[in-house]
Formats: C-alpha cells, structure tokens, sequence
C-alpha cells in the first residue's frame, strides 16, 4: 500500500511553537489546533513543501523564518480510517516579532508551549512527532 507523503512544519519562537485552528473548509481535522502540515506534491521535494505551506499558510518567508533541522521521516496510520501516511517533519524557528497572515485554511493563530499539542482539541497524532522533533 502506497503511503501518503505529507510534510509536519513546527514554528517555534523562543520556547513557544505557532498553532492554528483548522477552518470547516480543511479536509481534515476541521477545527483542532495544528502545526502547519501539507500534502507533498508530486516531484516536489518535502523540505520545498514545508517551505511553501510556511508561506501559504502562515504568510512567513526568510529571511523572518528559517530551518533549524529536518527529523527522520515517520511512518504513520490513522486510527480513524486506516490510511497510512509517511510524516516529513521540519522544526524552523521565527524571528521575534514576525507577524503571521493566515490564508483560507486557518481561522486563529496561537503561540503556545509545546504540551498544548496534549489537550484534547489539538490533532492527537502531532504530539508524538513534535516531540521527537523538539527534543
């Protein structure tokens, strides 16, 4: 079975990492707080990806924001409908001061510390990844 390729990109600032509330116009996890994620798209390399979902959906581009590693891809299944994902996580960290624009896919932004991803309106599988990432 063919894995979905998405990338996981978490913003820090400082000791705080950026959410956002997912719209009712998203596909999935409609209205929990996420880091910023994307589909891959074909032929498009999944640090390029990361790169343009920052842009696109939160309005940050360097020289305000910029890469601090990549983690190790990770293989994931949905417990809600079986499909298996291959997860791409970036940790980047924001200038102090960067003022972020969300688009269409978003409806409020936070910074927040990392444990908010714990709490129960949150996309329950990010917790984990972010982890490995931060640590």
């Amino acid at each position: 079975m063919k894995r979905t390729e998405i990338v996981l990109a978490v913003v820090q600032c400082g000791a705080y990492i950026c959410l956002t509330r997912r719209t009712e116009l998203v596909g999935t996890s409609q209205g929990l707080w996420s880091v910023v994620m994307g589909y891959v798209e074909p032929g498009v390399e999944p640090i390029e990806q990361a790169w343009t979902e920052i842009q696109e959906e939160l309005g940050l581009q360097p020289p305000d924001v910029w890469l601090v590693r990549n983690g190790p891809p990770q293989q994931l299944t949905s417990r809600a409908s079986g499909k298996q994902f291959l997860v791409y996580p970036a940790l980047l960290e924001s200038a102090a001061g960067s003022e972020v624009t969300l688009n269409w896919e978003h409806s409020e932004v936070a910074w927040v510390e990392p444990s908010r991803l714990a709490d129960a309106d949150c996309v329950p599988w990010q917790r984990d990844v972010v982890a490995a990432l931060l640590a």
